[in-house]
């Protein structure tokens, strides 16, 4: 034993000894950083592909080799390849040669993927996904991410989405991003220094840069009518990006206005023998603005300061129509009436953020430190008219404040090893008042994390730490709650490249997590979704933690597979009953239940069967048990099916057709029926695609169905909106002076979650 331990010994000594961190930098023909380059590792006896990365930010690349005989290739869309032989660690500066040819060209050879051991990353560029009609189309097609609603999902979680840095407020941002203009998409299943919240993993899209004296952005409107019910939407937005000499401004300012409308049915069936049925009609208009600065300055080489001003404002004139029928069970009289739900509702957002960012060494070791002040200001109020006769107004007021201080180092080393340490504070201010009740949280938010990731031939891992302190303190009326809890979470992963040069791989991922302090819902508001339904908050709940282990395998780039177990302490669910002081009002309101488990397989089939054609198959299926003071709920489970289509006719031409179906699902106490929706687009381009038009429809689509189980009712729900639409879009681009890279901006690190309940 003691034999086989000292050659193991042996072995590991050696491959460090003979590991090399290959470095350098890659440059245009004015010395100007490329970001996003192309840098693959190949043997030199069969080309065969070893490792790959891309230059971040300064042009700068590390990669880790066995040998002295490899060879470097280096790619970027509108430049020769370069090739470079290996005879030691520092490469030097490379400096790439632009090709007019291919720069006057359409279509390119598609980048590859270069996958980590926490995910991947991507340029778009040469893939044909550039020319996908939104941001949440294109990322459709991406491993692990699917789209249903708009929203972006990573593995079926939200994920964090940082734009050139910039943590965004809401997926709503993402409007102001055309897929042409992003350069690298980097994905990560793990939240790495993001703190122990943070279980959806994170997305880091780069955009193309502007070079000292250049300008580019455009202007776009739309407008959407639904067949059955006519206008319902309009959009401009206005983005603007330029760089003067050490400056760099990004500007954005995206206007919505929408029509919220539902028609549906709400049944109810109480233990009592009562029956209530509502018909509702809800038409409501919201408009939302939101609008971002960035400026960044470059104070030398290696350092940069940048700060981030958002401000965004949101209006509903809310309006819901009823018609209710109440009756007794084995009774003939039925009582009809009219009521009539609405009220304004308005928030206000504003957020600074201010970063400085400084290179410590030629390795690409480098410091941050990030300040992030965010506040929001939400009003709602509600009255209630039955036939045409005031039955109850009330409304809420809720201020949240939030300051975050985050320094964080990251520390290259030789072999391609990288340290990443930092640390976190947050404070977190939440103040309601409802009608005479007022309720008050503070909460404070320390934490620390550590991780070392690194690479030896074909095995990527990562390893790390995360330490945090949760305290909040709730104030309502004269009764005082105080939480306090210390976290330690683990994250590791360990990934095997099978075959490099196809794509073939298999890794294993663990992290422990914990949710989001649940300040949001001490509100004690009564908040009415129906005449007969109203949602509460509760002070009183714990905050949940989770374990979950992932195993990913993929087979040739073209069919990845996904499998995930998690356990859940504590999960907040949303229990329902029956008003005690109106038998005919039943309420729901999040609990904390004792635990949750879940066991998960997904599968993707992506592939191009002719050059103008890229499809990708999603399917996810989920088993769940869940155990509460009160039930123990097993074998509920539901599936989900993706089949998205991008067509690219000709370099001006093109279109979409997306499919979605969700199976009969379970969850708590929901149990839904199938739905699903087809939807497709179809684009034009003009100008030298300075010009774009484009039709999107959403061609038809099956409501939601649900039935609900509380205590001493049941409830049943029915989507039946006509959804067919059709929204036209025209978008001009403009661009001047020269083209180049736009230095780094300011981080946002602050978000804030409702917790709400699900339909």
């Amino acid at each position: 034993m003691k034999k086989f331990i000292l050659i193991l010994i042996t072995s590991i000594v050696v491959i460090q000894v003979s590991a090399q961190n290959i470095r350098g930098k890659v440059v245009d023909n004015n010395n100007s950083p490329l970001v996003g380059a192309n840098v693959l590792l190949l043997s030199k006896v069969d080309s065969t592909y070893i490792a790959g990365t891309t230059t971040d930010n300064n042009g700068t690349f590390f990669l880790s080799s066995q040998s002295n005989g490899d060879i470097l290739m280096f790619s970027y869309i509108g430049y020769y390849n370069m090739y470079h032989t290996l005879k030691g660690e520092n490469v030097g500066t490379v400096k790439m040669q632009e090709n007019t040819q291919m720069l006057d060209a359409v279509t390119v050879t598609a980048s590859r993927i270069v996958n980590k051991a926490q995910g991947y990353s991507i340029r778009p560029s040469g893939t044909g996904l550039e020319y996908c009609n939104s941001s949440q189309e294109m990322f459709a097609f991406l491993p692990g991410i699917s789209v249903s609603n708009d929203k972006i999902m990573l593995l079926d979680k939200l994920p964090v989405v940082y734009v050139n840095g910039v943590k965004i407020t809401s997926q709503d941002e993402l409007a102001a991003i055309l897929p042409k203009r992003i350069e690298n998409i980097e994905v990560d299943y793990l939240a790495i220094g993001e703190g122990a919240t943070e279980k959806g993993g994170v997305i880091r899209i780069t955009t193309k840069k502007e070079k000292n004296g250049g300008f580019s952005g455009y202007l776009s409107a739309k407008v959407g009518v639904l067949t059955a019910y006519g206008y319902n939407n309009s959009s401009p937005t206005f983005v603007f990006d330029a760089s003067i000499g050490k400056w760099t401004f990004n500007y954005y300012a995206i206007n919505s206005h929408k029509q919220l409308l539902e028609n549906a049915t709400n049944n109810y069936r109480y233990d009592s023998g009562l029956y209530t049925n509502t018909a509702s009609k809800t038409r409501s208009w919201m408009n939302n603005f939101g609008n971002r600065l960035n400026i960044s300055y470059e104070l030398n080489d290696r350092s940069t300061l940048a700060v981030s001003e958002y401000i965004g404002y949101m209006t509903i004139k809310n309006k819901q129509s009823n018609t209710v029928e109440t009756f007794w069970e084995d009774s003939e009289d039925m009582q009809q009436s009219e009521v009539l739900l609405h009220g304004p509702e308005r928030q206000f957002a504003q957020q600074t953020v201010a970063k400085y960012s400084l290179q410590t060494d030629d390795k690409g070791s480098n410091l941050e430190i990030t300040a992030d002040y965010l506040f929001q200001n939400y009003h709602f109020k509600q009255f209630e008219d039955a036939n045409n006769v005031r039955v109850s107004a009330d409304s809420t007021m809720e201020k949240t404040s939030m300051l975050r201080f985050n320094p964080k180092y990251t520390h290259n080393f030789t072999g391609g090893k990288e340290l990443k340490v930092g640390a976190d504070y947050q404070f977190i201010r939440y103040n309601d008042k409802t009608d005479n009740l007022t309720n008050h949280a503070n909460a404070h938010i320390p934490s620390a994390y550590a991780n070392f990731s690194g690479r030896t031939k074909t095995l990527m891992y990562s390893v790390g730490l995360t330490f945090q302190y949760n305290r909040m303190e709730v104030r309502t009326a004269e009764e005082v709650t105080l939480f306090d809890d210390f976290y330690l979470c683990p994250q590791a992963s360990l990934m095997w490249m099978i075959k490099p040069k196809s794509g073939t791989m298999l890794g294993i991922m663990y992290q422990s997590t914990v949710s989001d302090m649940p300040y949001s819902v001490i509100n004690g508001y009564r908040k009415y979704s129906t005449p007969f339904q109203y949602t509460t908050g509760n002070p009183s709940l714990v905050t949940p933690r989770e374990h979950e282990v992932m195993v990913r395998f993929a087979l040739n780039r073209h069919i990845s597979a996904m499998f995930v177990y998690g356990r859940e302490a504590n999960p907040i669910y949303y229990d329902h009953g029956v008003d005690e002081q109106n038998e005919n009002i039943t309420w729901s309101r999040p609990e904390n239940g004792e635990y949750r488990r879940m066991l998960g397989a997904r599968i993707e089939f992506s592939y191009t069967p002719v050059k103008w054609w890229n499809t990708k198959i999603q399917a996810a299926a989920m088993q769940d048990k869940f155990v509460s003071d009160n039930e123990t709920l097993k074998g509920q489970w539901g599936g989900k099916f993706w089949w998205n289509n991008n067509f690219n006719f000709t370099p001006s031409l093109g279109g979409s057709l997306n499919g979605y179906w969700e199976t009969k699902t379970s969850f708590e106490n929901y149990y839904w029926q199938p739905v699903g929706d087809v939807n497709a687009s179809l684009w034009k381009s003009f100008c030298n695609d300075k010009l774009r038009l484009s039709l999107q429809s959403i061609i038809l689509a099956k409501g939601r169905k649900s039935r609900t189980e509380g205590n001493g009712y049941t409830s049943y729900y029915h989507n039946s909106t006509k959804p067919t639409s059709f929204t036209f879009s025209i978008t001009w681009s403009f661009a001047g002076g020269k083209k180049v890279r736009q230095r780094s901006e300011a981080k946002s690190i602050q978000k804030y979650n409702k917790i709400e309940e699900k339909r």
